[in-house]
């Protein structure tokens, strides 16, 4: 098993819309860990996903311990309070 990080669009930002989510995936090959990440919930299914690379397991482990939700969250919170001031 080797371990991939896959960055793909997210959708539910309004129409032609999007942002960026990163997914930590194990799976065989690339393409098989951009197939598993494009079928991840939030993500815009019929786009093809932006980037994808191989990752240590300790990176895959670290990155794990924090939901890829709740990362794109705390950055868009810290992103909307910068851009108010």
């Amino acid at each position: 098993m080797r371990y991939f990080m896959v960055l793909c669009h997210r959708g539910h930002c309004g129409m032609g819309h999007s942002t960026e989510i990163k997914f930590a995936i194990a799976a065989n090959n690339l393409l098989e860990a951009c197939d598993k990440a494009r079928r991840m919930p939030s993500v815009k299914h019929t786009r093809i996903a932006i980037f994808g690379q191989e990752i240590t397991e300790q990176e895959y482990n670290s990155y794990r311990q924090v939901s890829a939700y709740d990362r794109f969250n705390q950055q868009s919170a810290k992103f909307n309070r910068k851009r108010r001031y």
